[in-house]
């Protein structure tokens, strides 16, 4: 999908399911980007495909490792997959390095399956403003013009205005606000508590897109979202979009209950329901 293009109302969060393959069993994915990756060089930490490891539930939310990273082969594997059958893709790339993330992302964007990527997502929650303006840069170097970037920030960051600014001058159509706590080590806690955070980070930038602090961008609400009722609440706080992650590992045929849902609710714009 192009740059200024509506974005999709629900979106899957990389690596929220082993392999999305598996979810046509509960329902169709035309009208959804699929999701693929996160995709990581070799030497970075690409795994065996499998789910991510669950160290334990609690109040609010589940304690877990990082989504496992594939690697390249793997990656255009399942955009074969899905050129085949006329799904439309979000790839999501990891990196150590600017350069990474661009180079990961241009291969696949360039290869006998690039028509399928509609989306290329980037992680950019341990960045700061200089960090993401350069990712982005060599991102938009490295794929299609017109094709839409999307930066995946933590409404935790220090400077998340500085950050989301710098993401969009170096070429992001969109941001991903991110609601997941980091507890070190790679685990990360998340689920439902996490949804005040996400929807304090996407009132944070809406909040400065007002005073004009960075130009603002279509933000996805990713955290907490679990059901209609939470995902109104984050388009209620400013975002046009909202991404299941955790949900799914519960029940993932909530994910076409929230698209349902937010489909009738007619013009992103009106946040009243």
């Amino acid at each position: 999908m192009q740059r200024g293009e509506e974005l999709p109302r629900v979106w899957i969060a990389p690596g929220a399911v082993d392999d999305v393959r598996g979810l046509l069993r509960f329902g169709s994915l035309d009208r959804l980007l699929v999701p693929v990756g996160p995709v990581v060089a070799e030497h970075a930490g690409a795994a065996a495909p499998g789910p991510a490891l669950v160290h334990g539930p609690g109040p609010g939310g589940v304690e877990h490792d990082a989504a496992r990273g594939i690697p390249l082969l793997e990656a255009v594997d399942r955009l074969r997959w899905c050129a085949t059958r006329g799904l439309r893709t979000v790839v999501v790339v990891r990196g150590q390095t600017p350069s990474e993330p661009a180079a990961l992302a241009g291969r696949l964007c360039r290869g006998l399956e690039g028509d399928a990527v509609g989306a290329v997502e980037v992680d950019l929650r341990a960045a700061d403003d200089q960090q993401a303006l350069k990712v982005m840069a060599r991102l938009r170097e490295e794929t299609p013009r017109d094709l839409l970037l999307l930066a995946r920030l933590s409404a935790l960051q220090a400077d998340l205005v500085g950050v989301a600014r710098g993401a969009v001058a170096g070429g992001a159509g969109a941001v991903v606000v991110c609601g997941s706590v980091p507890l070190g080590r790679g685990r990360w806690w998340s689920g439902p508590s996490t949804g005040a955070i996400s929807r304090s980070g996407v009132q944070a930038l809406a909040q400065a897109a007002q005073e004009q602090r960075w130009p603002p961008v279509p933000m996805v609400a990713a955290g907490g979202v679990h059901d209609p009722d939470s995902a109104d609440a984050a388009l209620a706080a400013g975002a046009v979009a909202v991404q299941l992650g955790t949900a799914l590992w519960a029940d993932p045929t909530v994910l076409w209950s929230v698209a349902a849902h937010l489909e009738g609710r007619g013009d992103p714009a009106d946040r009243t329901g």
